[in-house]
C-alpha cells in the first residue's frame, strides 16, 4: 500500500514514533555480510577492504573477574564496542535498510543500533495509517532478521504525539507488527 506522501506536521495531525529495539545489535552482525556491503555498495577494496578484514579477523574474547581470566573465545560475528569504529561499521551494515524505508511512506532517523521510524496523519485516519505502519514495520523485521539482526517487538516502543484534542480523535491507539500488540506509551 502506497499512502500520500503527508505536509509536514501541523496542529490538525498526529505522529506516530517507532522506537526500534534491537537485540545485541552490536555483536551479531555477520562479518562476511558487512565485508561484502563494504565492497559493492560503498566501493572498498585493495588495502582499505583487507585493513578492514583484518580488523574483524581472528578477534578472540576473555572474561577477567579479579584476577581469574577466562580461555579466549573465538568472535565469529559483531563489531567491537567502544571503538571509535563499532557504530561506524554497524551503520554501513544497516544502511541497504535505508533502501526500504525510502520506498515508504514512513520517515525515519538511524544512528548505529537506535532506529526511529514515523509517520503524520490526520487523526481520522490513524487506523489507515497506523496498520501501514505496521506493514513497513513486518517488513523491516523480516529485513532484519535475513540480515541476522534481531529485533525484539516487545521493547520496541511507540508513541503518538498530538494536541490532546487531536489525540482524542484518534480511532486506533495500537500497533500490532510480527505477532506482537504494542500500545502506544505515554512517555518514552
Amino acid at each position: 500500500m502506497l499512502l500520500q506522501k503527508q505536509s509536514p506536521v501541523t496542529s490538525q495531525q498526529v505522529s506516530a514514533l517507532v522506537l526500534l529495539d534491537l537485540s545485541a545489535a552490536f555483536d551479531t552482525d555477520d562479518h562476511q555480510i558487512l565485508l561484502d556491503r563494504l565492497s559493492l555498495n560503498f566501493g572498498l577494496s585493495g588495502s582499505a577492504l583487507s585493513l578492514l578484514r583484518s580488523y574483524l579477523s581472528n578477534r578472540t574474547q576473555s572474561v577477567l573477574i579479579d584476577s581469574c581470566s577466562s580461555q579466549p573465545s573465538s568472535v565469529i560475528s559483531g563489531v567491537p564496542q567502544g571503538s571509535v569504529l563499532g557504530p561506524l561499521l554497524f551503520s554501513l551494515y544497516l544502511t541497504p535498510l535505508s533502501d526500504l524505508l525510502e520506498k515508504s511512506d514512513v520517515l525515519y532517523h538511524c544512528y548505529a543500533d537506535d532506529t526511529q521510524l514515523y509517520i503524520s496523519f490526520s487523526a481520522n485516519d490513524s487506523y489507515t495509517y497506523l496498520s501501514f505502519l505496521a506493514e513497513v514495520l513486518d517488513s523491516v523485521h523480516l529485513w532484519l532478521s535475513a540480515n541476522r539482526l534481531s529485533l525484539n517487538p516487545a521493547k520496541t516502543e511507540f508513541l503518538l504525539v498530538g494536541t490532546p484534542e487531536q489525540r482524542s480523535k484518534l480511532n486506533s491507539h495500537t500497533l500490532k507488527f510480527s505477532g506482537t500488540l504494542v500500545p502506544a506509551s505515554e512517555s518514552v
